[in-house]
């Protein structure tokens, strides 16, 4: 079973069971391949590798390579592009070859939070796309530099002082929440990198970004549903998805029913 998926500057694998591939590069893409189980055998330029679970392979662009793995085996591949480091406060100097064991039970974790963030939310949202990119790059570059303290910062708060900049990201969340919103943008405004300000934000907040802008989207939801007598797929369209489908399962997810449900019968707002 192989479970795939890409943004701009991500690809996050999951493969299980038998496979193997040709020799091939990557021009601009870092690969990480961890283990998981079983047995996977590794050709990096002339070196052969056999590595057991939690032991990972890195792969430069450029550099060829392939692997085989038995019918018993399951790992983990993220390939990111070398542009992902632009602004990142802790990118690793990746050495080539095996470089730092990973905690196969954590990594699992981490790896089904990221694609089922990425496979719930509306495909056009920008803001949840680039908060799991930062985190997945703030797990690796803990992890590659052998920092294990660190490798949870993009899922937990931090202590810190109050931030002069939050008040101005809160008035531009709450003016725009409505409309396709970044971690860049917000980012700007508290004249931080992206990494480090999801990580402030939620410290100051108890919110990642994205799951405040979707608290907000959903007060608004319900508000509409419940004074107007708007259509569901035009309060989802003003709040800025693409379809009715991610909106949906956002409502449900914040307040377990579904839209229509917090109205009354034949469409009476109550």
């Amino acid at each position: 079973m192989i479970v795939q998926l890409t943004t701009p500057l991500l690809e996050l694998w999951r493969i299980d069971g038998q496979f193997s591939n040709q020799p091939h590069t990557h021009e601009a893409e870092y690969q990480i391949t961890v283990p998981l189980q079983g047995n996977c055998h590794f050709k990096l330029e002339h070196k052969e590798f056999s590595l057991g679970s939690g032991r990972a392979l890195v792969q430069h662009p450029g550099e060829r390579h392939s692997f085989e793995a038995d019918s018993l085996s399951g790992l983990i591949i993220i390939k990111i592009r070398q542009e992902a480091w632009r602004g990142s406060e802790s990118a690793p100097g990746f050495a080539r070859g095996v470089r730092q064991s990973f905690d196969s039970l954590q990594l699992s974790g981490y790896y089904r939070t990221w694609i089922d963030a990425l496979m719930r939310s509306d495909p056009c949202d920008r803001l949840i796309r680039e908060q799991t990119e930062a985190q997945v790059i703030a797990y690796l570059s803990a992890m590659m530099t052998g920092n294990t303290m660190s490798a949870s910062l993009s899922e937990r708060t931090t202590n810190i002082g109050k931030d002069r900049y939050l008040d101005q990201v809160l008035d531009y969340i709450h003016s725009h929440f409505r409309e396709t919103v970044s971690i860049d943008a917000m980012a700007g405004i508290a004249a931080q990198s992206r990494y480090h300000f999801i990580r402030s934000f939620k410290a100051a907040t108890g919110d990642t970004p994205y799951h405040y802008v979707l608290k907000l989207r959903m007060k608004e939801a319900m508000r509409l549903l419940r004074t107007t007598r708007a259509s569901v797929t035009d309060i989802a369209l003003s709040l800025g998805y693409s379809s009715t489908s991610p909106f949906y399962r956002a409502f449900a997810g914040i307040y377990g029913v579904r839209p229509e449900q917090c109205r009354g019968e034949s469409g009476q707002v109550h």
